[in-house]
């Protein structure tokens, strides 16, 4: 008996038959997506941190090494968790948080309360003419020349300066005499002036800290000196 001949839409039925959806498989491979992101974020929050405070007490350069080696040694970490990514467009998204959770642990391990790696701001310098307060510095604009020709110069003089810290200030000095906090300003009623102006600041971890550039600032501005 000659074997039936298969019409052409059998034939195409053959040729694009798709295979059995293996739900197990699936599964499998999702849940192994899944405890791959996971375990990415943890560990880069927990490098970032860690690079955070590699900087502040070893070298930048060192912190950024140990977070790139991490990277390349992502595969085999992953692999040996019994966690896995099968395709490239899954790499790159896992690569792509990898960086940004580790920048981002970075970044709070170098703010309060972990670390504290800003010097106070000097915001603002004033001079008092016997009327009002002249300002003669400014963070937003710098050194007011035309203010301090204005004013006149020489003998004890009234002083006072803006400073700001991202935890808090500890002391200020204006030239070379401890400032007191009054309205927001610390306050010198009886400051030496002599050709400058010299702001300094220090913030409450300045004491402890092995970078004490971090934590201190110095400001100084010339003047005329006045009759």
């Amino acid at each position: 008996m000659a074997k039936r001949r298969k019409t052409p839409e059998e034939e195409e039925r053959e040729i694009f038959e798709e295979p059995e959806f293996d739900v197990k498989e699936f599964l499998l491979k999702e849940m192994k997506k899944a405890k791959g992101i996971i375990i990415i974020f943890v560990i880069s929050l927990i490098l970032g941190i860690i690079s955070g405070y590699i900087q502040v007490y070893v070298s930048v350069y060192l912190a950024a090494l140990l977070g790139f080696a991490v990277l390349f040694l992502l595969k085999p970490i992953l692999s040996k968790m019994k966690a896995e990514f099968y395709d490239k467009k899954t790499w790159f998204y896992a690569i792509t948080m990898f960086l940004l959770i580790w920048f981002l642990g970075w970044t709070i391990a170098l703010n309060p309360p972990l670390n504290d790696i800003s010097p106070p701001q000097v915001r603002s310098v004033q001079v008092y003419n016997g009327t009002a307060w002249i300002e003669i510095y400014s963070s937003g604009h710098g050194i007011n020349q035309k203010n301090i020709n204005k004013l006149h110069w020489g003998g004890v003089m009234s002083l006072r300066a803006k400073v700001t810290d991202n935890v808090a200030v500890d002391e200020v000095k204006i030239n070379g005499q401890k400032a007191m906090f009054k309205d927001g300003y610390y306050v010198v009623y009886n400051a030496t002036v002599k050709g400058r102006v010299v702001i300094e600041a220090w913030d409450v971890n300045a004491v402890n800290s092995p970078n004490i550039n971090e934590h201190y600032t110095k400001l100084e501005i010339t003047v005329p000196t006045g009759t």
